[in-house]
């Protein structure tokens, strides 16, 4: 299969899990024999050329916190119209490359930032079936300004978009059907995946009558939503009812002071250590040496792919108990699970501490069914049957041409200035 991917960001120029994903996804497809281009933005740091990358579509600001923070409600709707709805350039930008490639089928990922509903229409109007691989609600997001779901865009895109999605999970599809955009029937469930070679065998096991210290790992984005503030509080509690012998490392690109101040006010500077950013190769070898991998994310968390990758390495996940994650392992057996609250983690932390948990036997079955039931050598056989089956739908019979594609989108992204100007005072 010819098959034309987009996202707005690709690797090595990430946000999170999501475009490493994608990359993974397309490295595995262009193994298995299939022609794949992936059409990005432009990288916000120089990258390597790849032949197989097209990196020409703009990147909105709508991530820029400072930006947003600073500027007059036009100006943050204006970026986020953009983002969200339509920019012309973008539209041309993939016509182009629809024209030049030829695709049997588009693979849709992450798409806010690069006017992801007017690259579905553009999909629709020349004809290319598409197969949308969701790990987060972007089709809710792309019907949002200023936070706010626009109910009668939410519709007109529920009614108007025709193609076929993957999700990460089961919660993350109730999540978008409750926000009011359809997938049923058209979705498939593919849980997210580890790649590469099995890790060695772990031997190493915390063991509580040893003298050891028990060491904790935290990976990804330092926020409130994945719980770096849980993290911390949960750090004071276990250290209070006498526990000294933990330590829990952050690793990840640190950009609130409001964490260390934390730290400092609770007084856990030698429990918990920032440790920056590293690179997922690194991370994985660092797994292999730590022992829980700690993740109290927040509820609507679609999936993530560090606790799968730390517990291939023995290295056992406790998790929040209402999570996309949580939905696909059990606990005691594969994971640890507590609800949201620094004092139920502390409970967790202290029972490894103290011996009534032992991490051997759920690090040893979490890595075996990992291995064998969430590698993507199994998820990328149903990802390709799906593209299949969308590929067999062939163009529309009467597809649009990629002159007026363009020629829509630029009158789209005008009105939609003009309509955000007038609407709303300058500040």
């Amino acid at each position: 299969m010819k098959i034309l991917v987009l996202s707005n960001l690709y690797p090595p120029d990430v946000i999170g899990g999501y475009e490493q994903g994608c990359k993974q996804a397309v490295d595995a497809l262009r193994a298995r024999g299939h022609e794949v281009r992936v059409v990005t933005s432009a990288p916000r740091k120089p990258v390597p050329p790849e032949s197989h990358v097209v990196r020409t579509l703009q990147l909105s600001e709508v991530w820029n916190e400072y930006m947003f923070h600073h500027s007059s409600p036009v100006t943050s709707h204006l970026v986020e119209t953009e983002s969200h709805l339509v920019n012309a350039y973008n539209v041309h930008a993939l016509s182009r490359e629809i024209d030049e490639f030829q695709p049997d089928v588009a693979y849709v990922w992450m798409i806010v930032g690069i006017g992801g509903l007017g690259l579905m229409a553009t999909f629709q109007h020349l004809g290319i079936p598409w197969l949308w691989h969701l790990m987060d609600d972007v089709p809710l997001s792309l019907c949002r300004l200023g936070g706010e779901c626009v109910a009668t865009l939410l519709r007109e895109v529920d009614r108007q978009l025709d193609g076929r999605f993957l999700a990460c999970s089961r919660q993350l599809i109730d999540e978008i059907e409750a926000g009011g955009f359809g997938l049923r029937p058209d979705v498939e469930v593919v849980p997210n995946w580890v790649v590469g070679n099995a890790p060695p065998e772990r031997t190493r096991f915390f063991e509580p009558d040893a003298d050891e210290t028990l060491r904790i790992v935290a990976a990804g984005q330092i926020n409130r939503n994945k719980g770096a503030d849980q993290i911390i509080e949960t750090a004071a509690r276990v250290r209070d009812r006498g526990h000294d012998r933990f330590t829990i490392e952050f690793f990840g690109n640190l950009d609130d002071a409001y964490f260390p101040a934390l730290v400092k006010a609770r007084e856990v500077q030698d429990q918990v250590i920032f440790r920056g950013f590293k690179p997922q190769a690194e991370l994985g070898r660092l797994f292999l040496d730590r022992d829980v991998f700690f993740f109290p994310t927040w509820p609507r968390e679609p999936f993530a792919f560090a606790p799968l990758e730390a517990a291939w390495r023995g290295c056992v996940p406790l998790i929040s108990q209402v999570c996309g994650n949580a939905e696909w392992f059990v606990h005691g057996v594969h994971c640890l699970k507590a609800e949201r609250h620094p004092d139920i983690f502390a409970d967790a932390i202290a029972a490894i501490l103290d011996g009534t948990t032992r991490l051997e036997p759920i690090a040893r079955r979490a890595a075996a069914v990992i291995g064998r039931d969430f590698h993507l050598d199994t998820q990328i056989l149903t990802i390709e049957r799906s593209l299949n089956r969308v590929a067999r739908r062939g163009r529309s019979v009467e597809p649009g041409t990629s002159g007026d594609a363009y020629r829509m989108a630029l009158l789209a992204e005008k009105l939609t200035r003009v309509l955000v100007q007038e609407s709303l005072p300058v500040a």
